[in-house]
């Protein structure tokens, strides 16, 4: 069922959609549906109203940046040049810095009532291993030189039992700058600068862009590498394979959250031939996925930019497959 609402405000014009799960999964035939609480879908702000950091001006929102639920309960997006917070997820203010210099692929997480920032990589400079932490999103203090860890890019660090968990990404790039040599270590860390190596060689394929949410007290990983792969684990150390291929098949770019008690899957690109796409997935379990829609309301896109921000899913624009790049984000609540 899709009911469509259109409300015009002062400033934006909403559009929502409530989706319920299909019946007859068109993306694949083990897509398994069953009854869930229906969800509904509103765009907040339309095309136009974003722009890429590079290109941002005041009125517009971050493009190109993963947002993070941060100070006062806020949104944070941290790009090169600016930090930006949000009280709304709408409309943004920005704050200059320097500190810790242009680089890109860099991990971003909140712990311990700080922002803090773990690697990435500087054009024509390398690889980094340094740490800086923020009290207040707009002055760095660099916390740790180099970590234990290897010097990497594109990998992911989370909260979990109140400790700093770092997963896998890459240590070379072509000439192209596409990421090569990629990790499958863990590490984990009390305080965020002194880290204890969990294990060097997880049992899952050595990846970049690799998921990973806390679900039901255990780690989960979701892909990466264009895989479809499922893990969890109950300490970082010990994993236990769920899936080696879920039915939302192989991608990349797509987007990963706890919402609601469910793990969402969403958007993303990938395929032969390649396609960008737009469905969303969710299960109870992590083994047994259930497509809520083939075709949401957005357009087909990436899915990386979302966090879960004020008891709803915010999905911020990705590369849109036919649209311009300007940007518009869309809201996921229970159609309650």
């Amino acid at each position: 069922m899709k009911v469509l609402l259109i409300t015009a405000g002062a400033f934006i014009a909403c559009v929502a959609y409530v989706v319920s799960p299909e019946k007859g999964g068109r993306i694949s035939p083990d897509a398994r549906m069953m009854p869930s609480p229906e969800f509904k879908w509103t765009q907040v702000a339309p095309p136009g109203t974003g722009g890429f950091q590079e290109e941002w001006k005041p009125g517009q929102w971050p493009m190109g940046l993963r947002p993070v639920v941060a100070f006062g309960n806020n949104i944070w997006m941290t790009g090169q040049k600016m930090t930006w917070s949000s009280t709304d997820g709408i409309h943004w203010n920005n704050y200059p810095k320097k500190d810790w210099g242009e680089r890109i692929s860099t991990a971003q997480v909140y712990f311990k009532n700080k922002l803090w920032i773990f690697g990435g990589l500087i054009i024509n400079q390398g690889f980094r291993n340094d740490i800086w932490v923020s009290s207040d999103g707009k002055n760095w203090d660099v916390v740790k030189e180099h970590a234990a860890w290897q010097p990497r890019k594109d990998h992911h660090v989370i909260v979990f039992d109140n400790k700093l968990w770092l997963f896998g990404g890459a240590t070379n790039v072509n000439k192209d700058l596409e990421p090569e040599g990629f990790l499958n270590d863990v590490w984990s860390s009390d305080d965020g600068v002194q880290w204890t190596r969990v294990t060097d060689r997880a049992p899952w394929p050595a990846r970049k862009y690799q998921h990973v949410v806390v679900y039901k007290d255990q780690l989960w990983m979701l892909g990466g590498n264009g895989s479809s792969d499922v893990w969890r684990s109950p300490d970082g150390k010990n994993w236990i394979p769920v899936l080696s291929e879920a039915p939302w098949k192989t991608r990349n770019d797509f987007g990963v959250m706890v919402y609601e008690n469910l793990l969402f899957v969403y958007g993303g690109r990938g395929g032969m031939p390649a396609r960008d796409y737009n469905d969303v997935w969710f299960s109870f379990d992590g083994k047994t996925w259930h497509l809520q829609t083939a075709h949401a309301p957005w357009g087909e896109q990436t899915g990386t930019y979302s966090a879960v921000f004020q008891d709803k899913l915010w999905l911020y624009n990705g590369k849109h497959k036919g649209y311009p790049n300007t940007g518009d984000i869309w809201i996921m609540e229970p159609a309650r």
